[in-house]
Formats: C-alpha cells, structure tokens, sequence
C-alpha cells in the first residue's frame, strides 16, 4: 500500500512536534510564523495551519503580537497519559495475543533488531523506535480508532521527553529493548498475561524514572 504525501501543514506539524522532542524547542520558548516560513520554505498559509492545529493539540499557545508559546507540560499530564496508554494498549495487546501470526512476530523482531543496531544514545531516535514498536503492535490489532489515540497519546508524549525525561532515557532505552523482547516472546508463545504484564512494565518504566528524578 503507497503512503499517502504529506501536506505542507503536515511536515511542518511533524517538524515542529519533532524538534520540541529534541529539545530544540523548550516550554515557554516563543515560535515565530516567520521563522518557521523561512525554516521551511513555505508560505504562510500552510505554516499558520500548521501552527493552529499545534494550538488545538494544547502544544503551542498563541500570543497575540507575541507569537507562539511552547506549552509546559505538567507532571500530572504525563502521568494521567501513561495511564491512559496502560488502559488502552493492554486491552488491544489481550485482543492481538491469541490471534497474531507468525509473520507479525518477525515485523516486531525487525522493528526491535533495528533498535539494537542503533548505538546513537540520542533520546528522539530512541524514543521513536518505541514509538514505532507500540504502533505497530496497536496496528496488528486491528482497531483504527485504537491506532488514532495511541498514535495522537505518543506525539504528545515529545514534550515530556524534551521536558523531563532527557537524562533518564539513556537508562531507559535499554530497559525498552528488554521488555520488547519479553512482549514478542510472549506474544510467541501466546502468553497473554506475561505480554501484558511486560507491556505495562514497559510503560511504568517511564512513570517510575520520572517520579525518581522528580521525588514524586
């Protein structure tokens, strides 16, 4: 199936989303139209497009005569969504155990293969193979709407990657790698409670090193 082009509004919402995972936007940073036109090439159309959807998604916040705030995140938020995450992935993982085939558990080998073979410890990388890892797993399962939230949960998760997490992550990408393990052999395996179990311990390890870092 061919992947659909990218709209202009749609690179510049993804550019912006992936430049506040970096780091390279901080909370409370203002972002200009015209940067942002001249950084892309673009007219201002898509760009102001692009950027009121960010303000829809509560990640900018428009300042008029000012520009566009990066919005902080607040420690509740993160924790509120990793919940959320836990609630709704392990009900799509229970439906996928008993039925997944032996051709999706090689795509999930691959997806963690390329994980392993990337030695680069820069947390957006990393961070986005875990993404791919846990959209795949939604996808297999079959429910769009599932696939949609998860998708929209993750993306806003960057901001508490650039925010909190930046120190934390080197420890826990490897601790991400390790329960991906553990979910594929379950999965294999048809091991429905050990893969939910390895899944929330895969999403509680980021609830865990924050609430370590912040003494929460």
């Amino acid at each position: 199936m061919m992947k659909t082009k990218k709209t202009l509004k749609e690179t510049v919402v993804e550019g912006i989303y992936r430049e506040i995972e970096e780091g390279i936007y901080k909370p409370n940073d203002i972002i200009h139209e015209g940067e942002i036109m001249e950084k892309y090439a673009m007219s201002k159309s898509p760009v102001r497009e692009a950027l009121i959807e960010l303000c829809k998604d509560n990640v900018l916040k428009s300042i008029p005569r000012v520009g566009y705030q990066v919005v902080p995140v607040t420690l509740k938020e993160i924790l509120d969504l990793l919940e959320f995450r836990i609630d709704v992935e392990t009900g799509n993982l229970r439906r996928l155990c008993q039925r997944i085939t032996p051709e999706q558990i090689e795509h999930l080998r691959q997806l963690d293969t390329i994980t392993k073979d990337n030695h680069e410890r820069r947390v957006a990388i990393h961070w986005n193979r875990n993404t791919d890892f846990h959209l795949k797993l939604c996808e297999m399962g079959g429910n769009g709407y599932i696939c949609d939230v998860i998708a929209a949960a993750l993306q806003k998760s960057c901001s508490y990657i650039s925010q909190y997490f930046q120190t934390a992550w080197k420890k826990n990408a490897e601790s991400n790698s390790f329960y991906h393990r553990e979910i594929i052999e379950a999965l294999e395996k048809r091991d429905t409670e050990r893969a939910v179990e390895m899944l929330q311990k895969d999403i509680l390890n980021v609830k865990e090193q924050i609430q370590e870092n912040y003494s929460l």
